[in-house]
């Protein structure tokens, strides 16, 4: 991956978790300090099942399946595999992605940074 592709990335992946912090500037923390925060849900698209898994060039790409849809994500590489239902962060969508590594043009896919929830 070039480094000018690698500089993109790491700047989409820093405006959405900008975009994140400021996305409910009204709500106020819980008082109840003892309760757990329950998960934030994933983007559209970013959670279900793993149908396809590969690891190339520092990041692993995800084909999910909910309900019958299908779509694609990229995280920093982790350990995942077939068969998983997972939730991920919320992610960028990327339209006609060309991956050099993989040599494939994705129509669109969504980057994160990675898993919330198996």
């Amino acid at each position: 991956m070039s480094k000018l592709s690698k500089l993109f990335l790491l700047c989409t992946l820093l405006l959405l978790a900008i975009g994140q912090a400021h996305a409910y500037p009204g709500k106020k923390a819980s008082s109840d300090a003892g309760a757990a925060a329950p998960a934030a849900p994933a983007a559209a698209g970013n959670s279900g099942t793993v149908v396809q898994t590969m690891n190339s060039g520092g990041y692993t790409y995800v084909l999910l399946d909910k309900d019958g849809n299908q779509s694609w994500a990229a995280m920093p590489e982790t350990e995942i595999k077939v068969g998983e239902e997972v939730a991920l962060a919320p992610g960028a969508p990327m339209n006609n992605f060309n991956s050099r590594t993989l040599n494939r043009t994705f129509d669109t896919i969504y980057f994160t940074s990675g898993v919330v929830s198996r």
